[in-house]
C-alpha cells in the first residue's frame, strides 16, 4: 500500500529559514516598547523642559536688565553698575546678560571710572562676546582708552569695532572714530585708510561726508 506525505504545509513550514512566523507582539516584545517609549517620552520632556526653562531665563534676564536701565536713567549709577553686574553673573550666556557687561561700562564712563571701564571692557572681550555685543565693546573701549590719552590703543579698537559691526552705518562710524584717533596719535596714513574706506564702501551712509571733509584737510596741497 502507498504511503502518502502528511507532513503540515501551513505557513509555518512555508516560511524562511531563522524567520519566525509566530506571534509578533509577544509580551518580552511588549515589554521592550515599553521601556523604549518610556525613554523616549523622558528624553522629550527633558527637551521641553530645556526650551522652556532657557525662554524663562531670558525673559526674567530681560526684566532685570530693563529694571538696571532705569535706574541708571534715574542717575543712580552706583546702582546701576551693581544691578548689571547682577545681571551679567545671575544670567549668563543670556543677551541682557551680554547687553548688561556693555550697561557695566557705560555707567563707570558716564561717572568717570574710566580705569574701571577699560578693565571691565578688556575682560568682557577677553570671553570672545558674540559680534552684537563686541562691536560696541571695542567702540566704548575705544572711548575709554581715548579718555586716558591712549589714542593709538583707542584707534585700534574702534578699528576692531568696526570690523565686528553687523551693520554699514556703525561700520562707517567706527571708522570715523578710528580715523580721528589715528589724527591725534600721528597716525596720518591709517587715517587716511579710515577716511576712503568709508567712502569707497560705504558712501551711501551719512558718514560719507565728515570722511571727504577730513580727507580733504589731510592732503589740501597735494594736488
Amino acid at each position: 500500500m502507498a504511503t502518502t506525505d502528511e507532513t503540515p504545509t501551513g505557513p509555518d513550514n512555508d516560511a524562511p529559514l531563522g524567520i519566525s512566523t509566530g506571534e509578533f507582539l509577544t509580551p518580552k516584545r511588549l515589554k521592550m516598547f515599553g521601556i523604549a517609549g518610556a525613554v523616549l517620552l523622558v528624553v522629550v520632556l527633558a527637551i521641553w523642559f530645556a526650551i522652556t526653562a532657557g525662554k524663562r531665563k531670558e525673559a526674567f534676564a530681560a526684566g532685570a536688565l530693563e529694571s538696571a536701565r532705569m535706574i541708571a536713567e534715574q542717575g543712580n549709577l552706583p546702582e546701576a553698575v551693581s544691578q548689571f553686574e547682577r545681571v551679567a553673573t545671575t544670567y549668563k550666556g543670556t543677551s541682557a546678560a551680554f547687553a548688561a557687561s556693555l550697561g557695566v561700562a557705560q555707567a563707570r564712563l558716564v561717572s568717570g571710572q574710566t580705569e574701571l571701564a577699560i578693565a571691565s571692557l578688556t575682560e568682557f572681550l577677553a570671553t570672545n562676546p558674540p559680534p552684537l555685543y563686541a562691536s560696541p565693546a571695542n567702540g566704548l573701549l575705544g572711548t575709554g582708552l581715548e579718555n586716558t590719552g591712549k589714542f593709538a590703543e583707542a584707534a585700534a579698537a574702534y578699528r576692531a569695532g568696526a570690523e565686528l559691526a553687523t551693520d554699514n552705518y556703525l561700520k562707517a562710524q567706527a571708522l570715523l572714530d578710528a580715523g580721528r584717533a589715528f589724527r591725534i596719535a600721528k597716525n596720518r596714513d591709517e587715517a587716511l585708510k579710515c577716511y576712503r574706506e568709508i567712502i569707497e564702501k560705504y558712501g551711501d551712509t551719512a558718514a560719507r561726508t565728515e570722511a571727504e571733509v577730513r580727507l580733504a584737510e589731510m592732503t589740501i596741497g597735494q594736488g
